[in-house]
């Protein structure tokens, strides 16, 4: 990936869950003037800065840079940990979490909506 595709990658993954700038920089906890300023000046953000990103996007850096998705799909240490997590649990357990992961991605669904008015 060339340098200038960084930005691209970003716009795409951004657009494919709907989210704006400022709900990447929330999710990626960086502030929303330094993604802005990045974007704004089409400089390539510092390897930390996209580590961070990825981390915001719930992908590693090396599907970052995987754009034709030949990659698996890797796990980022949370992802690890909340299925450790979830496995430790008892099956009517699991249910109430799919129910309510179901209930908050509808709801995050709504609140971007919103957020994009």
């Amino acid at each position: 990936m060339r340098e200038e595709s960084v930005l691209k990658r970003v716009t795409q993954l951004c657009e494919e869950r709907n989210w704006t700038l400022y709900r990447l920089a929330k999710e990626s906890e960086i502030s929303y003037s330094t993604l802005s300023n990045t974007f704004h000046r089409n400089n390539v953000p510092s390897v930390s800065t996209l580590i961070r990103i990825c981390e915001g996007l719930g992908i590693t850096l090396s599907e970052f840079f995987d754009e034709n998705g030949t990659l698996p799909k890797q796990l980022t240490v949370s992802d690890q940990q909340l299925l450790a997590d979830f496995h430790r649990l008892p099956r009517s357990d699991k249910k109430l979490v799919n129910a309510y992961m179901q209930g908050l991605l509808k709801i995050t669904s709504v609140q971007e909506s919103e957020e994009n008015l």
